[in-house]
């Protein structure tokens, strides 16, 4: 077993000391079950010279874009340059536990699935840690097309979830979103609409730090990355197009709740009562703080 793990790399010299340490620690609990590992550093600040040391890091390889040119150009970037079966797409912040890919290698070519998603660790403001899937209502909605097109993504970053290289879809690598922040809601849905397999695994492989900088908690800038991908999906053969209508309902409706008073926020419901009550079901069953504006 070969994993690739590729991370778009913009301005974070800061992430880089424990980001390069949590890879050496999942080469070697790979390297002792007889697997390989391979990091693939997409530069997308090409204006600073992105260095890593020579040596026993010599498994990972970077590469420069000419040019900045955002997440999901330097994902594909680094996705053509991948050699291992298994791909991983890991943010710079983000951190995965010790044996994270071992664990999630060895569940994906058991199950002989498309992906497997890892519970995640979410690191709160005041230091301490929040598991996202909480219950197992969740984790059967973690791979669930209806409620990515009502409720939301249920996956926190691609760095959850390991993919079977050849079940990334070739819409997703050469119809690129223009918007940085929802490339990966995109690569879920299409993936879904594909009918790739997946499964979750309880245990928290990946951790999610708080760095006050992360784009999925800004809904304004996903909000106009799902739009950007919408229009897109219109030229996709295989994606229902009643889905796309719902998903830019969805999209729409949460847009102006939150940005709405008492009364607007019933007006808006009423209007959008089907993906309004799915809303209030997730959130009970799942029992997830995020729940309702996800």
């Amino acid at each position: 077993m070969k994993i690739s793990v590729i991370t778009p790399f913009y301005e974070g010299a800061e992430y880089m000391k424990k980001y390069i340490e949590c890879m050496d620690a999942n080469k070697s609990t790979l390297e002792a079950q007889g697997h390989q590992l391979e990091v693939i550093l997409v530069n997308d600040s090409p204006w600073k010279k992105l260095e890593v040391a020579s040596g026993a890091n010599q498994y990972i390889k970077v590469i420069t874009n000419e040019k900045n040119s955002g997440i999901h150009y330097s994902r594909v970037a680094g996705l053509k340059e991948a050699t291992g079966d298994y791909i991983m797409f890991l943010d710079q912040d983000d951190l995965l536990e010790q044996a994270g890919l071992l664990k999630l290698g060895e569940a994906l070519e058991a199950a002989d699935l498309d992906i497997v998603i890892a519970n995640a660790k979410l690191e709160q403001a005041d230091g301490t840690y929040l598991k996202w899937y909480r219950t197992k209502a969740h984790q059967q909605l973690a791979w669930d097309l209806s409620t990515y097109l009502k409720v939301g993504t249920q996956i926190i970053s691609p760095g959850q979830c390991l993919i079977k290289k050849k079940a990334v879809p070739e819409f997703w690598k050469t119809n690129l979103v223009r918007v940085n922040g929802a490339d990966d809601y995109y690569l879920w849905l299409l993936m879904m609409a594909a009918k790739a397999q997946a499964c979750v695994l309880g245990e928290a492989e990946y951790i999610h730090r708080f760095t006050g900088n992360n784009i999925s908690a800004d809904t304004s800038a996903t909000d106009a990355s799902v739009y950007d991908f919408i229009d897109l999906l219109y030229d996709c053969d295989y994606f229902d197009k009643q889905d796309i209508i719902t998903l830019h309902e969805m999209i729409t409706y949460k847009a102006q709740f939150r940005k709405s008073g008492l009364i607007g926020k019933i007006g808006c419901s009423l209007a959008n009562l089907n993906i309004f009550l799915t809303n209030i079901k997730f959130k009970k069953v799942t029992k997830t703080g995020y729940g309702f504006n996800r």
